[in-house]
């Protein structure tokens, strides 16, 4: 009997750990990391496989600093430097370096300078043991591997995605709600005269107000931008697409939302951190409200086709579902007009194309929309009054957007 539960024990204890080997495999080996270096750094890696000369120089287009090297095995401490994490390296003894290699199950005989590089790349989980013991052993580097190295090293000097997590992380709703306590209103002034001014000339109907630092730096052929302001939603839409077994990276991008208020909505509210209503003129009163946009990055180009029809059936209201006999259940925030984009055609019957005219300045952007035939007043009115270079986004929207964009039907 004892030696049966030693046994189950064992078997448990091997399946934790080879779990843990396959996740963080799985997670080093992202199959978009080719299509990432390629989109973000101009990298783009030979099917046939690198020698060490090309993998430095693949490197130095991630670093910005020269890398040269010989052989596979100087990978290891190329990684290390890379990662900024040399002098953490040399506190690495021989009897240590050994233990933590050891450790990752190789065995191989390494050098005592190369041991502590190994070692320390390792401990960085800037790879894998598996990755790491082909490096040894090998003459080049595939592609694939050589992505993945390269992908580790951007991910580690945090030069790559910027994102909470995943839609399938346990803890996802916990880092949600971490996120949303630090939102509150925020302003670039200028920027946010230019805006209000661009209102009140009607060249825009409103925009949003971004910052840099918060962009995701997704891939864009997997990614959707949903816009909301509601935590709670975000939360159901998150759990929503998990429980229909579509994954993706997450990021939420904090926005102010200025747009006109209208006095028929009623008098005018006490500001709040999150919420103002302005008065620029007699007439044009402007509501400044902390909003955000959610990008997923899918994992497949299947899931992100299938956004369309969730949002469609759970958190879009409409004349049938909002009628009294109705029992169609919602996502807690439906819109009448939810707002998703792409910034490619992903499907014709889906998305239609509009223009985001795009103002930077000292790390910040606003963004007013606009119909593509009557782009070219919001450009030149936002041009003239601001002295900078309107930029033309393309933008793919939902129907449901662009029917509110265009005026034609308020759902």
């Amino acid at each position: 009997m004892k030696k049966s539960i030693l046994c189950i024990g064992m078997l448990l204890i091997a399946a934790v750990l080879f779990g843990v080997g396959i996740s963080e495999q799985a997670h080093f080996s992202d199959p978009s990391n080719a299509a990432y270096l390629e989109q973000y750094f101009q990298i783009k890696l030979p099917a046939s496989g690198l020698e060490a000369k090309q993998f430095g120089a693949a490197l130095t287009a991630i670093t910005g600093k020269p890398v040269s090297l010989s052989e596979p095995k100087d990978i290891f401490k190329a990684l290390v430097e890379s990662a900024d994490l040399s002098q953490l390296a040399l506190t690495y003894t021989t009897e240590k370096a050994g233990e933590r290699l050891a450790y990752y199950g190789i065995t191989e005989a390494v050098s005592a300078d190369l041991s502590r590089y190994v070692a320390c790349s390792l401990d960085a989980h800037l790879l894998p043991a598996s990755t790491a013991k082909d490096l040894l052993g090998a003459r080049h580097v595939s592609s694939e591997t050589a992505a993945n190295l390269l992908m580790s090293v951007a991910n580690a000097t945090g030069i790559s995605r910027n994102y909470i997590g995943r839609v399938s992380d346990s803890d996802i709703l916990m880092r949600i709600s971490n996120a949303f306590d630090g939102y509150t209103l925020f302003s670039d002034g200028n920027l946010d005269a230019i805006g209000a001014m661009a209102v009140q000339k009607r060249a825009s109907t409103g925009y949003n107000l971004k910052k840099d630092a918060d962009d995701a730096r997704f891939l864009t052929t997997r990614t959707i931008q949903y816009g909301h302001s509601d935590e709670t939603h975000l939360k159901q839409l998150t759990v929503l697409l998990n429980s229909e077994g579509i994954d993706a990276k997450l990021q939420i991008e904090p926005k102010v939302s200025i747009y006109e208020y209208l006095l028929d909505w009623g008098p005018v509210p006490e500001p709040s951190p999150y919420y103002k209503v302005l008065q620029f003129s007699e007439n044009l009163y402007l509501a400044y409200a902390v909003e955000y946009d959610a990008k997923f990055e899918f994992d497949t180009h299947e899931d992100l086709l299938a956004f369309d029809s969730l949002i469609n059936t759970y958190a879009k209201k409409n004349d049938a579902n909002q009628a009294k006999n109705s029992n169609v259940a919602l996502l807690k925030g439906a819109w009448w007009q939810p707002l998703y984009s792409t910034t490619f055609q992903a499907d014709e019957k889906a998305y239609q194309e509009i223009v985001d005219c795009v103002l930077e300045e000292n790390g910040y952007s606003i963004h007013p929309f606009s119909l593509v035939e009557t782009k070219q007043n919001l450009i030149d009115t936002l041009e003239n009054l601001s002295a900078l270079e309107v930029q033309e986004r393309t933008l793919y929207v939902n129907n449901a957007f662009y029917r509110y964009l265009s005026g034609s039907d308020y759902q």
